[in-house]
């Protein structure tokens, strides 16, 4: 393993953005079949450090989210020590309409799973150690055989061929390191309260736009009533114009606000990225502890062959068996150990860019709501002057 450090990264070299979501068709399928592909451009600001990395200075990709979904199990698998940056939704969830389908086509939802990309290859780019993996690299440029490198990796978790539901509660009870227990139930109660926070506005949002489109009907008696009633007509038209504006604007607000709880969704995902990042630490250790099981097992057992005798022969092969097994201990606790250190290291690092982008969400749906509640505020006192003006 290398070493994670707080250094240079490809972000502070190269602009990384999205241009266009082009939806295109599979023509090569007698059934009409859509799909989105992402136009990913890359701007290095000098030749020469591009040179350097094998890139050009300026590259344009063609990328499918199965793409990108290669490209985030690939560097899963390869820095287990990282917590490595979810991707968006493909589906929308937490959807405020509840009479709504849920279309991966929507224009808006594409564009907004564009921008959840766009910060995808972002958040890689801004990391010291994967943002330079070969396959990130190439995934932003013109290569077609980037996925090629995903498979040529060595995993320091390749020998450990079981899953957590095999260690179940015998890891967890055995000398296991309070830091991830830490970490593990901290992710579970973020994933509960980001969870409620989108619940509830999930249903807020619904109440909200039931409200605001009830003025809908209102404007339209308004403007009945002011072709019936000549001498309030003008102040009853406007009247019934400002109500009508309260109704068409709460459907561009309420995806003003989804934006930003996109924000919120990325870190709901976030925590599945540390639930992963938790377990590999477990696997880890689990490993460990069963190879350290073996080493007592053998040492039980190497006693009571010399108690009842055993050949030279059996006594040779014994021995570099023993020392085989030795250096694969010896081998797997560097590993453990190494995987610890760099592991913690990037949770600090996560940790203090998750305080920084939670901060600033708080901050824009603040600024949104205030302003949101300002032009309402406007409209009701546009409104109130028009009946004001009746008499």
């Amino acid at each position: 393993m290398e070493n994670s450090t707080e250094s240079e990264t490809l972000i502070d070299h190269a602009s990384i953005g999205i241009t266009e979501a082009d939806k295109r068709m599979n023509s090569a399928l007698s059934l009409k079949e859509y799909y989105t592909v992402y136009i990913i451009e890359t701007k290095i600001d000098s030749e020469t450090w591009a040179e350097t990395k094998g890139m050009q200075k300026l590259s344009l990709a063609t990328r499918r989210y199965t793409d990108f979904v290669t490209l985030h199990n690939h560097l899963g698998d390869k820095y287990p020590w990282v917590v490595i940056p979810p991707l968006p939704e493909k589906k929308q969830s937490f959807m405020w309409n509840s009479e709504a389908v849920s279309d991966t086509m929507d224009p808006d939802f594409v564009d907004r799973r564009r921008a959840g990309l766009e910060s995808f290859l972002k958040r890689i780019a801004g990391h010291s150690e994967i943002g330079y993996d070969e396959c990130f690299l190439k995934f932003l440029g013109e290569c077609d055989n980037w996925m090629d490198l995903s498979k040529s990796h060595n995993n320091i978790l390749k020998d450990t061929e079981l899953t957590i539901k095999t260690m179940n509660a015998s890891l967890r009870g055995r000398n296991s390191d309070k830091r991830f227990e830490e970490i593990k139930t901290y992710s579970n109660k973020l994933q509960g309260s980001i969870n409620k926070i989108l619940t509830y506005r999930a249903k807020q949002a619904e109440r909200l736009y039931n409200v605001d489109m009830i003025h809908l009907h209102y404007g339209r008696i308004f403007s009945e009533l002011s072709a019936v009633d000549n001498d309030i007509g003008d102040a009853v038209q406007r009247t019934g114009h400002y109500m009508d504006s309260i109704a068409s604007a709460i459907s561009p607000a309420l995806e003003d606000e989804e934006v930003i709880m996109d924000q919120l969704k990325e870190y709901l995902a976030f925590t599945n990225s540390l639930h992963t990042f938790v377990k590999n630490h477990d696997l880890l250790h689990y490993n460990l502890n069963q190879l350290n099981n073996m080493s007592n097992s053998k040492e039980t057992s190497g006693i009571m062959s010399r108690l009842f005798g055993y050949t030279a022969a059996a006594a040779d092969r014994d021995t570099a068996a023993i020392e085989a097994f030795e250096n694969k201990k010896i081998e797997a606790k560097a590993n453990y150990s190494e995987f610890v250190d760099k592991s913690l290291e990037n949770y600090k690092q996560f940790e203090r860019q998750k305080d920084s982008d939670l901060m600033n969400i708080l901050k824009d749906y603040v600024a949104f709501q205030t302003k949101y509640a300002q032009k309402g505020l406007q409209t009701w006192k546009n409104i109130l002057q028009s009946i004001q003006s009746i008499d």
